[in-house]
């Protein structure tokens, strides 16, 4: 097994990274609650449901610290993946590059768990990739309409705007 138990704070690192990178740090700060709720908390209930409660997913050896099976570090990936996916969605006014972020992040959540299967640290039970992608659209889907409804995205508004 490659990455034993580090899987998950590299992937935290990498998001923190990436943030740093693409969030001004008075983004962060404004975003920090969406990335709190829609990030870390969701993930804590989303990973709790499908691994403890459905037994969908089981994830082993992913993290250095697991709190009721749920692996710490990989959760808490998602408060500042969560702020970057925000962030982006409110700089552009046309709707490819919107739906191109709203695809990107499920795709790379798919592919984290590819690569996570792949390694042995997550196992599926009646569970699949494609589940995998329509779960996270539809999160980051609902991610999105409370940013809209909070007028977090008003360069979005023209878009839902019929053209005559």
């Amino acid at each position: 097994m490659v990455l034993e138990g580090l899987a998950g704070p590299i992937v935290f690192l990498g998001g923190l990274i990436l943030m740093f990178l693409v969030v001004p740090w008075e983004r962060v700060k404004e975003l920090a609650l969406v990335g709190l709720v829609g990030g870390l908390a969701l993930a804590f209930v989303v990973v709790y449901l499908m691994q403890n409660y459905f037994g969908f997913w089981a994830f082993r050896r992913v993290d250095l610290v697991s709190i009721s099976g749920i692996p710490l570090f990989l959760a808490a990936s998602w408060f500042p993946l969560i702020i970057v996916f925000s962030h982006l969605l409110a700089q552009y006014r046309s709707i490819l590059p919107v739906v191109l972020i709203l695809l990107a992040f499920p795709l790379g959540a798919t592919l984290l768990h590819l690569l996570l299967r792949a390694n042995g640290m997550l196992f599926y039970r009646n569970w699949n990739l494609p589940l995998t992608f329509i779960l996270s659209l539809g999160i980051h889907l609902v991610i999105m309409f409370y940013l809209y409804a909070t007028g977090r995205l008003e360069n979005l508004r023209g878009l839902a705007q019929t053209q005559t």
